[in-house]
């Protein structure tokens, strides 16, 4: 005998029980710097939310239903909607266009073939509306959410969220996140990763607006250590610590890369460049410091005394 789901997928089931759960979703996307498709996003409000079957032409109604409740309430919010998007471009449906075209003053995104029509022009206002998204703090969105909710969404929760979105079934030896080994975090590392955290000003002048985080999860079951999110690009930052000897710095470079990479194929925004940072407390030796310059990866030294 099938389940009997607590809600039928109705336009206003839909709007009373589906758009707060859809906007906790999209929050743990949003700071994760990544997309949910439609498919993903059914899936949830079915298996986590307690609706019957969702068609999924129908989730670009709930993005939209959401963003106008949120817009109610702060007009000038970013457009969290645009982070649901179709499986095969990654990008919103056509129904985003309307928001779009006021947040941007640009009639022709309000067109229904405005996708087809405009591509150009409607990828720059999809990549531009994504980029003020990503640049949002959980403190913010956990704000935003009470306001629009009447309820509230703590920094944990949100945490939980993340981490859920990511978590797998199949055992696969992998290990997620980060293995600070038996050991747990030391206490340079960590002293150096929340300096860096908290003062993106120090680190790069050009950073001092950054948005930042730190311990982000990526997709691929990494964690990177600081994250600074700006509206024009997004620094990934391993941090690597006084004590950290040639081999732990050579293995610093090499998640540089693969975090750059991992992070840069999770963000919709195709002309927004990603860019890998090496923190370190200690002058490089000459063979680390060319495989910096090989891979392109920025380095910063911080001072040992930061008071």
């Amino acid at each position: 005998m099938l389940e009997r789901k607590p809600y039928a997928a109705t336009n206003d089931n839909l709007i009373a029980h589906g758009l707060a759960p859809t906007m906790r979703f999209l929050i743990a996307v949003a700071l994760d710097g990544s997309t949910m498709t439609y498919g993903e996003l059914g899936a949830k409000l079915e298996n986590e939310a307690g609706f019957s079957t969702i068609f999924r032409t129908r989730l670009g109604f709930v993005v939209g239903s959401l963003m106008g409740k949120i817009q109610k309430v702060e007009p000038t919010a970013p457009l969290i909607n645009v982070l649901a998007v179709n499986q095969k471009d990654r990008q919103p449906s056509k129904g985003a266009g309307s928001f779009m075209a006021r947040r941007f003053k640009e009639r022709r995104l309000d067109r229904d073939d405005a996708k087809t029509h405009f591509p150009n022009l409607w990828q720059q206002s999809f990549e531009r509306a994504a980029g003020e998204v990503y640049k949002v703090s959980a403190a913010e969105w956990a704000d935003l959410y009470r306001k629009v909710f009447d309820a509230p969404l703590d920094e944990l929760a949100i945490e939980n969220e993340r981490e859920d979105r990511k978590r797998g079934t199949e055992k696969d030896g992998i290990q997620t996140g980060r293995n600070y080994g038996s050991g747990g975090e030391g206490p340079y590392h960590k002293a150096l990763r929340l300096w860096i955290k908290d003062n993106p000003g120090l680190v790069d002048k050009a950073f001092a607006e950054a948005a930042t985080d730190t311990e982000v999860d990526l997709d691929s079951g990494d964690r990177i250590d600081v994250v600074y999110k700006l509206i024009d690009r997004t620094i990934i930052v391993e941090v690597k610590s006084r004590i950290s000897n040639d081999v732990d710095l050579r293995r610093g470079i090499y998640q540089c890369v693969k975090y750059r990479a991992v992070r840069q194929a999770m963000d919709v925004r195709e002309a927004t460049p990603i860019e890998a940072l090496l923190v370190t407390e200690n002058e490089l030796p000459g063979e680390i410091a060319a495989l910096v310059k090989l891979h392109g990866i920025r380095h910063f030294m911080a001072p040992l005394e930061r008071g």
